[in-house]
């Protein structure tokens, strides 16, 4: 597959990031407090609050950590058991490069998974884990534990610019996360195009299996929020001459999880 070849061939192993234990700044502080707080139509179930109440609680149940690098900051609220994957967003922050100031992550890792309602559309509560602003490095909020780095990828592009303003949201977002799967693929797989196109086999049938399934709920078209995220991933790989297998037989796909956890 060209595409994903021509990304693992540029994606090259380095030599690992040098992280440092870091102490947040009073603005740090401030802007952990404010994105916390701050409503947002991406997180109605509040998970960034509910990881900041558990900081605060007595005894805390979870821990603020950071962590430094020249590339990035990054300042996590995490449950004991929860590590940031400092050797895997280290090698994501080098496939990125410099950028105008370092990237400052903010990642609430929140334990509630991703998973199908009962019946009817998924909402945005529940599939979005993370969000971040054209152009804007400093705030890149992750408030999901499971499939941060595929949602790190996702903002990182958002924040990196690489936005098509013309575009409307929904094609933009499909463009951003198709894009952000295979990167992520093409980073876990160390320069190896055959990993490459294994993961990548894996990721596609989860791909078709999810559509297959928003489909028979009804998602059609962008007016379906999930439809950007979920479905029209379809779109642009047939752009880009990716096909996808049929769906799975069987039960059906009971994850909202993105990216396959063996992908």
């Amino acid at each position: 597959m060209l595409v994903l070849d021509t990304l693992v061939a540029q994606i090259k192993p380095q030599h690992p990031l040098k992280w440092v234990i870091d102490q947040p700044t009073n603005a740090d502080i401030d802007h952990l407090l404010k994105e916390a707080m701050e409503e947002s139509r991406f997180d109605p179930l509040r998970l960034r609050m509910g990881m900041l109440e558990a900081l605060r609680a007595t005894p805390p149940r979870a821990k603020l950590v950071c962590y430094r690098c020249h590339l990035a900051k990054i300042l996590a609220i995490v449950e004991d058991g929860t590590e940031v994957p400092l050797e895997e967003w280290g090698r994501i922050f080098q496939a990125f490069g410099n950028y105008k100031i370092p990237y400052r992550i903010l990642w609430f890792a929140n334990p509630t998974p991703r998973l199908m309602p009962a019946e009817g559309k998924p909402t945005p509560g529940d599939i979005c884990g993370g969000y971040a602003y054209p152009c804007q490095p400093e705030t890149i909020v992750i408030y999901r534990k499971e499939e941060a780095s595929r949602v790190l990828v996702h903002e990182l592009l958002h924040a990196a610019c690489t936005d098509d303003m013309a575009k409307p949201e929904p094609i933009r977002e499909a463009l951003t996360e198709t894009w952000a799967e295979l990167f992520l693929i093409a980073v876990r797989a160390r320069g190896h195009p055959r990993t490459a196109a294994r993961l990548w086999a894996i990721q596609a049938q989860r791909i078709a299996d999810q559509e297959a399934v928003l489909v028979e709920r009804g998602v059609r078209g962008s007016e379906d929020f999930c439809w950007r995220y979920l479905v029209a991933r379809r779109l642009v790989l047939d752009a880009l001459r990716i096909p996808l297998p049929r769906p799975s037989e069987g039960s059906p796909i009971n994850s909202l999880a993105f990216t396959d956890p063996e992908a």
